[in-house]
C-alpha cells in the first residue's frame, strides 16, 4: 500500500507541470505571425497586420478555419479574390513583384567602378602556395601547415625584403627537374628506363619535396625557421637539392635512345 500511495502522490506531483507546459505552446504561434507584421515598408505586405492584428493574443479555430476555406478556395481555380486573407495567401504564392529593388547607384560608387573596370581581380589563395601547404600538412592539420607556411613567407620577407611568393616561384623554377625517368617492362630480361618530360605541378612537386627534406637537416626547432632558411638557401643556388636534380638529368641523358616521341 505505501508503495502504491508513493506512486499516486508523484504522478499527483508531475501532473500539473504538464498542464501548465501546455498554454505555453500559443504565445510562440503569435509571436510567430507577429515578426512579419513589424516591416510596414509597403502596404501590401503589412497586410498581414489587417488579417491578425498584434493586439490579438490567440489565435481561434475560426481563424484557422478562414486560412483552410481560403486556401481550398484558392485552390479551386479562383482567380480574382475577394476576401482579405485570400488576397494575402494569394500575395504569399507569387512574392516577385514586392521581391524586385531597383539600385541606383550613386556618383561616387559610379566613379569608383570606373576606376577599377579595367583591374583584375586578384585571386583568393595562389595554387603554388596551396602546393607547399598541402605537402607541408601532416595528419590533415591544414590550419597549422598555414600558419607555419605564412611564418616561414614572413621570415623570407624579413631577410630579402622582397615579395615572399615570387621568390618561392623562381626557387621552384630554379629547383623543379625538366625530365625524370621511369621503368617499362618489355617482357625480356632487361627493362627499359624512358625519360618523361614534367609539367609545371610535376616539377614543383619535386622541387618542395627536396626543400622539405633539406629543412629536416637545419638545426632550428621551428619548422617555419628551417623551411625559411632552406627557401632561401634553393633561391641563392646552394641547396642539396640541385644535385638531385643534376642526377636525374644526367640519367635522362644516358637513357635517351629510348625516348617515346
Amino acid at each position: 500500500m505505501s508503495m502504491i500511495r508513493g506512486c499516486s502522490f508523484k504522478v499527483a506531483a508531475y501532473a500539473p507541470r504538464v498542464l501548465r507546459a501546455a498554454p505555453r505552446a500559443t504565445p510562440l504561434i503569435t509571436s510567430r505571425f507577429n515578426s512579419s507584421s513589424t516591416t510596414k515598408k509597403d502596404q501590401d505586405v503589412s497586410l498581414l497586420a489587417q488579417v491578425y492584428p498584434i493586439n490579438k493574443d490567440t489565435i481561434t479555430e475560426e481563424d484557422v478555419n478562414e486560412w483552410l476555406k481560403s486556401v481550398q478556395t484558392l485552390k479551386s481555380g479562383k482567380s480574382v479574390p475577394e476576401t482579405e486573407t485570400e488576397v494575402y495567401l494569394s500575395q504569399l504564392s507569387n512574392p516577385s513583384p514586392f521581391l524586385t529593388e531597383k539600385f541606383e547607384p550613386t556618383e561616387e560608387q559610379l566613379a569608383q567602378a570606373e576606376k577599377y573596370s579595367n583591374e583584375k581581380v586578384p585571386i583568393l589563395t595562389d595554387p603554388t602556395v596551396e602546393n607547399l601547404i598541402n605537402l607541408v600538412m601532416r595528419h590533415g592539420r591544414k590550419s597549422t601547415a598555414q600558419k607555419t607556411v605564412s611564418r616561414a613567407l614572413y621570415i623570407i620577407h624579413l631577410k630579402t625584403r622582397k615579395d615572399p611568393v615570387e621568390i618561392l616561384k623562381e626557387t621552384l623554377d630554379k629547383l623543379g627537374p625538366l625530365v625524370t625517368t621511369k621503368v617499362v617492362q618489355t617482357g625480356t630480361a632487361k627493362n627499359k628506363i624512358v625519360p618523361s618530360p614534367l609539367n609545371r605541378r610535376q616539377r614543383n612537386r619535386f622541387a618542395i619535396t627536396w626543400i622539405l627534406d633539406g629543412s629536416d637537416k637545419k638545426k632550428s626547432p621551428d619548422l617555419a625557421v628551417r623551411l625559411a632558411e632552406e627557401i632561401i638557401s634553393a633561391y641563392e643556388g646552394k641547396s642539396s637539392g640541385y644535385d638531385r636534380k643534376a642526377q636525374m638529368h644526367k640519367t635522362a641523358m644516358q637513357q635517351r635512345a629510348y625516348i617515346q616521341l
